[in-house]
């Protein structure tokens, strides 16, 4: 499973409040959404576990904030919506400041369990 692909695409479909990218666009929308996998390893047997990023921007730390929540609350429902997604945890949120752009900024730290 193209683990990012899966949350891009289901974020997309699930009406966070922005759009979901792979890579940040130019230009650049305003609220917006990266997905990118970090970390994380295949598990065992035919499992995989990728931890991966959702960077939540907003032109408000109060928007960027909400948009984070938004985003957890999709994640924590795609077991339900993508075929192979078995379990889905939140391992951190944290907010800070994109320092090219200056604008705020949640990330969401997660990982998917999946059937490969």
């Amino acid at each position: 499973m193209d683990a990012e692909r899966a949350c891009v695409d289901y974020l997309n479909g699930a009406d966070v409040g922005a759009t979901a990218y792979y890579d940040v666009p130019n230009p650049r929308p305003s609220p917006l959404v990266v997905v990118e996998r970090t970390g994380g390893g295949r598990g065992e047997g035919a499992t995989s576990r990728p931890t991966l990023d959702a960077q939540c921007w907003a032109p408000t730390r109060r928007g960027a904030a909400l948009l984070a929540r938004a985003v957890e609350d999709a994640l924590l429902d795609m077991p339900a919506g993508v075929a192979g997604v078995t379990h889905v945890t939140i391992s951190s949120t944290f907010r800070d400041r994109d320092l090219e752009s200056g604008t705020p900024r949640y990330h969401v730290v997660f990982e998917i369990y999946s059937n490969v």
